[in-house]
């Protein structure tokens, strides 16, 4: 079997992630792989995956359409059995292709791209992404064979947003590697203390995500505002781990403007992201939307008690006993739950959250049914 996969970049972002530990995995069964890329990424998986002996083309700076004649020409060129786009960039260029030249194109459906909380993003032009959803909802018409949801909320989100057949869309849950760090948290909590200069004796909390609206990363500073002083005198630290966005701007103002005394440190991009975790106490992550979050999904791979925003698709993720909600966008009840969850047991959730990752997100399993799609589709096609 012959695979082409068409993507953004290969960027630091979930779906970057997940199709890199998918390539490995098709590549060891056998199948031939290529991957077409719109755009360099200095951050992410670009390096390993080039290292690795993958088969990578970057396409030619251009237009939209030079684009759309480029992808068309790899495809006649490398003749695959499917081609899987993956967002939304590369998913457009690849739809229209479908216009030049015959070939079963997939489509992964990654993000609750149109849910309303996004009209409130600052950066977001509000009649631009209304345009977006209808050239999305047109263009899905004629571009797409069979779509893959990464969780039931997603397949739900675009079911309404873009009126796709349920039988149209399948949904696959994106896993994670296993972290085998887990056994040595003692030492790389020594290590992380150490390296990051933070208090010993104090909970350390953590999030992972690129700095964007979508993440609530000042959500997270104002709830440490609130209850600063109890988080400051229990010695709380925070890490916030990834790349700048476009609300790096506005974290910085307030920081800037905030004298707070709780310890708090951004390391942006890493690459040891699975080492931080298990050093780590206490996993936080407050979207205001998300696909799947697999952040989520790594920090309970890392045996983490999570705090967590109360949007749909967090409860196909995670449980009531290895997590705690607090309502979306609410800095005042998130600050209720960075003190509260001191009082839990925080050994008990950790075991709850491995307990979860094993039943539901072990990379193995999610790889398969990855594999076992692709060798159905041109049979129902």
């Amino acid at each position: 079997m012959k695979i082409l996969y068409i993507q953004d970049s290969l960027g630091a972002g979930g779906a970057e992630r997940s199709n890199a530990e998918l390539w490995y995995y098709l590549r060891k069964k056998g199948v031939r792989l290529k991957i077409a890329v719109l755009e360099h990424r200095t951050s992410g998986v670009e390096k390993e995956i080039l290292d690795k002996g993958f088969d990578v083309v970057f396409l030619k700076k251009g237009s939209f359409w030079s684009h759309v004649t480029q992808v068309k020409q790899i495809i006649e060129d490398f003749q695959p059995d499917i081609v899987h786009s993956v967002l939304f960039k590369a998913a457009l260029r690849t739809r229209f292709a479908k216009l030049k030249t015959k070939f079963i194109n997939i489509e992964s459906l990654v993000n609750c791209t149109y849910d309303k909380i996004r009209y409130k993003d600052p950066k977001v032009n509000a009649r631009l992404l209304k345009v977006y959803e209808f050239v999305d909802r047109y263009t899905a018409k004629f571009g797409v064979d069979h779509f893959v949801a990464i969780t039931k909320e997603v397949k739900s989100h675009y079911e309404k947003h873009l009126m796709i057949k349920p039988t149209k869309i399948s949904v696959i849950y994106r896993g994670r590697k296993k972290n085998n760090f887990i056994t040595q948290k003692a030492k790389l909590r020594s290590r992380v203390v150490k390296e990051l200069n933070l208090n010993p004796n104090g909970p350390i909390f953590i999030h992972v995500g690129r700095q964007e609206f979508q993440k609530a990363h000042l959500d997270i500073l104002k709830a440490i505002k609130i209850v600063d002083r109890e988080l400051s005198d229990s010695n709380a630290q925070f890490l916030f781990c990834g790349r700048k966005g476009n609300s790096t701007k506005e974290i910085e103002n307030f920081l800037t403007t905030n004298d707070l005394k709780t310890t708090i440190k951004f390391l942006g991009h890493r690459n040891d992201i699975y080492e931080l975790l298990v050093a780590a106490d206490i996993f936080v992550f407050p979207s205001l939307f998300e696909g799947l979050g697999g952040s989520l999904i790594e920090a309970q791979a890392a045996g983490l008690p999570l705090i967590c925003s109360d949007i749909p698709v967090f409860q196909e993720v995670v449980t009531k006993d290895n997590a705690v909600f607090h309502q979306t966008n609410d800095p005042t009840a998130l600050s209720t739950q960075l003190t509260g969850i001191l009082n839990r047991d925080l050994i008990k959730m950790g075991e709850k959250s491995l307990e979860n990752y094993e039943k539901n997100f072990r990379l193995e399993g999610v790889n398969q049914q990855m594999l076992e799609l692709y060798h159905s589709i041109p049979h129902s096609t």
